[in-house]
Protein backbone atom coordinates (compact mmCIF):
# COMPACT_ATOMS: atom_id res chain seq x y z
CA UNK A 1 0.00 0.00 0.00
CA UNK A 2 1.67 3.69 -1.18
CA UNK A 3 1.80 5.59 1.84
CA UNK A 4 -0.54 8.57 2.70
CA UNK A 5 1.60 12.04 2.47
CA UNK A 6 0.69 13.42 6.07
CA UNK A 7 1.31 17.15 4.95
CA UNK A 8 -1.09 19.35 7.11
CA UNK A 9 -4.23 20.63 5.16
CA UNK A 10 -3.21 24.13 5.48
CA UNK A 11 -0.24 26.31 4.92
CA UNK A 12 0.39 29.52 7.64
CA UNK A 13 1.98 32.58 5.80
CA UNK A 14 2.89 36.08 6.62
CA UNK A 15 0.05 38.36 6.44
CA UNK A 16 -0.51 40.15 3.34
CA UNK A 17 -0.13 44.00 3.52
CA UNK A 18 -2.94 45.64 3.37
CA UNK A 19 -5.41 43.05 4.82
CA UNK A 20 -5.41 44.28 8.10
CA UNK A 21 -4.19 42.62 11.03
CA UNK A 22 -7.53 40.96 11.85
CA UNK A 23 -6.83 37.72 10.23
CA UNK A 24 -5.00 36.02 12.73
CA UNK A 25 -1.93 36.02 10.84
CA UNK A 26 -3.38 33.89 8.07
CA UNK A 27 -3.95 35.58 4.36
CA UNK A 28 -7.30 34.29 2.80
CA UNK A 29 -6.78 32.59 -0.86
CA UNK A 30 -9.38 33.69 -3.15
CA UNK A 31 -9.24 31.55 -6.75
CA UNK A 32 -10.30 34.96 -9.07
CA UNK A 33 -7.01 36.38 -7.57
CA UNK A 34 -8.40 38.79 -4.51
CA UNK A 35 -8.25 38.40 -0.94
CA UNK A 36 -11.19 36.83 -0.50
CA UNK A 37 -13.22 39.91 0.24
CA UNK A 38 -16.16 41.24 -1.47
CA UNK A 39 -16.43 44.14 -3.38
CA UNK A 40 -17.00 46.55 -0.27
CA UNK A 41 -13.42 45.24 0.91
CA UNK A 42 -14.99 43.21 4.01
CA UNK A 43 -14.48 39.47 3.93
CA UNK A 44 -18.09 37.91 3.74
CA UNK A 45 -16.96 35.05 5.99
CA UNK A 46 -17.75 35.55 9.83
CA UNK A 47 -16.53 33.67 12.14
CA UNK A 48 -19.32 31.21 13.44
CA UNK A 49 -21.40 31.30 9.94
CA UNK A 50 -20.82 27.65 8.97
CA UNK A 51 -21.60 26.22 12.37
CA UNK A 52 -25.16 28.29 13.00
CA UNK A 53 -25.74 27.02 8.83
CA UNK A 54 -24.59 23.14 9.67
CA UNK A 55 -26.90 23.29 13.28
CA UNK A 56 -29.73 24.37 11.11
CA UNK A 57 -29.14 21.19 8.94
CA UNK A 58 -28.91 18.96 11.73
CA UNK A 59 -31.81 19.93 13.20
CA UNK A 60 -33.66 19.53 10.35
CA UNK A 61 -32.39 15.94 9.16
CA UNK A 62 -33.51 15.23 12.94
CA UNK A 63 -37.10 16.05 12.61
CA UNK A 64 -36.86 14.79 9.33
CA UNK A 65 -36.02 11.24 10.79
CA UNK A 66 -37.57 11.54 13.85
CA UNK A 67 -40.85 11.22 12.01
CA UNK A 68 -40.18 8.55 9.76
CA UNK A 69 -39.05 6.70 12.98
CA UNK A 70 -42.13 7.21 14.91
CA UNK A 71 -43.96 5.91 11.77
CA UNK A 72 -41.90 2.98 11.54
CA UNK A 73 -42.48 2.43 15.11
CA UNK A 74 -46.35 2.86 15.41
CA UNK A 75 -47.06 0.67 11.82
CA UNK A 76 -45.01 -1.91 13.33
CA UNK A 77 -47.90 -2.43 15.82
CA UNK A 78 -49.74 -3.70 13.23
CA UNK A 79 -49.63 -7.12 12.19
CA UNK A 80 -51.78 -6.53 8.72
CA UNK A 81 -49.12 -7.39 6.12
CA UNK A 82 -45.86 -7.22 8.28
CA UNK A 83 -43.51 -9.15 7.90
CA UNK A 84 -40.11 -9.12 9.22
CA UNK A 85 -37.27 -9.08 6.83
CA UNK A 86 -34.10 -11.10 7.92
CA UNK A 87 -31.20 -8.65 8.16
CA UNK A 88 -28.28 -8.98 6.48
CA UNK A 89 -25.33 -9.47 8.53
CA UNK A 90 -22.91 -7.30 6.98
CA UNK A 91 -24.94 -4.34 8.45
CA UNK A 92 -22.92 -5.19 11.76
CA UNK A 93 -19.83 -4.75 9.78
CA UNK A 94 -20.96 -1.37 7.69
CA UNK A 95 -22.01 -0.26 11.50
CA UNK A 96 -18.17 -1.05 12.99
CA UNK A 97 -16.47 1.05 9.69
CA UNK A 98 -19.00 3.90 10.32
CA UNK A 99 -17.94 3.97 13.79
CA UNK A 100 -14.04 3.76 13.07
CA UNK A 101 -14.29 6.74 10.43
CA UNK A 102 -16.05 8.88 13.27
CA UNK A 103 -12.41 8.43 15.31
CA UNK A 104 -10.46 9.07 11.85
CA UNK A 105 -12.34 11.95 11.43
CA UNK A 106 -11.80 13.35 14.23
CA UNK A 107 -8.35 12.37 14.25
CA UNK A 108 -8.74 14.94 10.64
CA UNK A 109 -10.69 17.51 12.79
CA UNK A 110 -7.85 17.78 15.69
CA UNK A 111 -4.49 17.18 13.47
CA UNK A 112 -6.18 19.11 9.88
CA UNK A 113 -3.94 16.13 8.81
CA UNK A 114 -4.75 14.69 5.63
CA UNK A 115 -3.73 11.46 5.95
CA UNK A 116 -7.12 10.82 8.30
CA UNK A 117 -9.28 13.12 6.10
CA UNK A 118 -8.15 10.12 3.45
CA UNK A 119 -8.36 7.43 5.60
CA UNK A 120 -12.58 8.67 6.60
CA UNK A 121 -13.24 9.08 2.96
CA UNK A 122 -12.05 5.58 1.90
CA UNK A 123 -13.96 4.35 5.48
CA UNK A 124 -17.13 6.14 4.24
CA UNK A 125 -16.99 4.53 0.81
CA UNK A 126 -16.49 1.21 2.09
CA UNK A 127 -19.75 1.70 4.67
CA UNK A 128 -21.45 2.55 1.08
CA UNK A 129 -20.50 0.08 -0.83
CA UNK A 130 -21.59 -2.44 2.10
CA UNK A 131 -25.07 -1.04 1.74
CA UNK A 132 -25.36 -1.72 -1.66
CA UNK A 133 -24.38 -5.70 -1.02
CA UNK A 134 -26.82 -5.66 1.58
CA UNK A 135 -29.74 -4.21 -1.13
CA UNK A 136 -28.31 -6.50 -3.45
CA UNK A 137 -28.79 -9.86 -0.33
CA UNK A 138 -32.53 -8.74 0.45
CA UNK A 139 -33.25 -8.29 -3.37
CA UNK A 140 -32.11 -12.21 -3.87
CA UNK A 141 -33.94 -13.04 -1.20
CA UNK A 142 -37.13 -11.70 -2.91
CA UNK A 143 -37.34 -8.88 -0.43
CA UNK A 144 -38.09 -5.88 -2.45
CA UNK A 145 -39.42 -2.28 -1.52
CA UNK A 146 -42.84 -3.22 -2.34
CA UNK A 147 -43.18 -6.21 -0.85
CA UNK A 148 -43.97 -5.68 2.65
CA UNK A 149 -44.12 -2.65 4.85
CA UNK A 150 -41.05 -3.75 6.63
CA UNK A 151 -38.91 -3.86 3.81
CA UNK A 152 -40.09 -0.50 2.70
CA UNK A 153 -39.15 1.07 5.77
CA UNK A 154 -35.04 -0.50 5.55
CA UNK A 155 -34.72 0.67 2.11
CA UNK A 156 -35.90 3.92 3.18
CA UNK A 157 -33.86 4.10 6.15
CA UNK A 158 -30.86 3.12 4.56
CA UNK A 159 -31.39 4.68 1.50
CA UNK A 160 -32.51 8.53 3.15
CA UNK A 161 -29.41 8.01 5.59
CA UNK A 162 -26.61 6.64 2.15
CA UNK A 163 -27.81 10.05 0.60
CA UNK A 164 -27.06 12.19 3.44
CA UNK A 165 -23.69 10.51 4.13
CA UNK A 166 -22.77 10.99 0.15
CA UNK A 167 -23.18 14.65 0.85
CA UNK A 168 -20.60 14.14 4.32
CA UNK A 169 -18.40 12.42 1.82
CA UNK A 170 -18.65 15.17 -0.89
CA UNK A 171 -17.85 17.76 1.92
CA UNK A 172 -14.70 15.57 3.03
CA UNK A 173 -13.38 15.06 -0.66
CA UNK A 174 -13.62 19.11 -1.16
CA UNK A 175 -11.56 19.72 1.67
CA UNK A 176 -8.96 17.36 0.59
CA UNK A 177 -9.09 18.66 -3.06
CA UNK A 178 -7.80 22.15 -1.41
CA UNK A 179 -5.68 20.48 0.38
CA UNK A 180 -3.89 18.59 -2.08
CA UNK A 181 -3.47 21.41 -4.62
CA UNK A 182 -1.41 24.36 -3.22
CA UNK A 183 -3.46 27.11 -5.41
CA UNK A 184 -6.46 25.71 -3.95
CA UNK A 185 -5.15 25.71 0.06
CA UNK A 186 -6.91 27.84 2.50
CA UNK A 187 -4.35 30.19 4.39
CA UNK A 188 -6.88 31.72 6.59
CA UNK A 189 -6.72 29.21 9.79
CA UNK A 190 -9.90 30.01 11.90
CA UNK A 191 -11.97 29.34 8.42
CA UNK A 192 -10.09 25.83 8.07
CA UNK A 193 -10.47 25.40 11.83
CA UNK A 194 -14.22 26.17 11.22
CA UNK A 195 -14.68 24.12 8.77
CA UNK A 196 -13.01 21.20 9.77
CA UNK A 197 -15.17 21.83 13.36
CA UNK A 198 -18.66 21.06 11.05
CA UNK A 199 -17.59 18.74 8.90
CA UNK A 200 -16.55 16.24 11.56
CA UNK A 201 -19.66 17.50 13.45
CA UNK A 202 -21.98 16.18 10.54
CA UNK A 203 -19.68 13.42 10.26
CA UNK A 204 -20.25 12.12 13.91
CA UNK A 205 -23.98 12.81 13.26
CA UNK A 206 -24.30 10.37 10.23
CA UNK A 207 -22.46 8.17 12.64
CA UNK A 208 -24.77 8.31 15.36
CA UNK A 209 -27.74 8.51 13.31
CA UNK A 210 -26.75 5.20 11.36
CA UNK A 211 -26.48 3.48 14.88
CA UNK A 212 -30.33 4.73 16.03
CA UNK A 213 -31.55 3.04 12.70
CA UNK A 214 -29.42 0.03 13.20
CA UNK A 215 -30.85 -0.33 16.22
CA UNK A 216 -34.03 0.28 15.61
CA UNK A 217 -34.17 -2.25 12.56
CA UNK A 218 -32.82 -4.94 14.07
CA UNK A 219 -34.55 -4.75 17.46
CA UNK A 220 -38.16 -3.43 16.18
CA UNK A 221 -39.08 -6.17 13.99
Amino acid sequence: MAAVSEEPLVTPVETVPGTGGGGGGFADFDPGGGDGRGDDGRDPWRPGIYRTAMWSILVSVTILFFMLGLVYVLRSRTPDFWQPIHLPRILIGGTAVLLVSGATCEAARRTLNRAFLTVTLTLGCVFLGMQAQAWRELAAEGAFVEANPHSFFFYMFTGVHGIHLFAGILMLWCMLIRAVFPSLREKNMARVRERADVAALYWHFMGALWLGLFLLLWFRR
